[in-house]
């Protein structure tokens, strides 16, 4: 099984069970707007970096100039705070999947996160 590190300036830590209007406040308040429907999966290899919005939110940047937001199912506390690795035998993130996140300073297990799907996402020009 392949195994996937991605460190970047993402903390995914740990996921809280029932998150309720704490959710729903914060996905309201992602900046953007859907341009097509969710896909169950995008590759690896097109994953330019990936950008924590909030502890339910989660940009994926690709290569060139799409982005794909995923909501968390529930919180991801810490998300940025830590990196994460995730593990694939088939190099994409899918929906349903887990990640396992940790501390980059000494490698030690935070968390575990579910991912959901990936809706193509347009985010307002700079500056607004």
């Amino acid at each position: 099984m392949r195994s996937l590190f991605l460190l970047t300036a993402v903390a995914l830590a740990g996921c809280a069970a029932n998150d309720g209007p704490a959710r729903q406040e914060a996905l309201a308040a992602v900046p953007g707007k859907a341009v097509g429907e969710p896909v169950t999966c995008i590759q690896q290899r097109d994953v330019d970096r990936v950008e924590a919005v909030n502890d339910y939110v989660a940009f994926f940047h690709m290569r060139g100039s799409r982005v794909y937001r995923m909501d968390f199912p529930q919180s991801c506390r810490g998300l940025k705070h830590d990196a994460f690795k995730h593990s694939s035998s088939i190099a994409q993130y899918c929906r349903g999947d887990i990640i396992t996140t940790f501390d980059t300073t000494t490698k030690m297990t935070t968390g575990s996160c579910g991912l959901s799907s990936f809706t193509p996402w347009e985010l307002p020009p700079k500056g607004e």
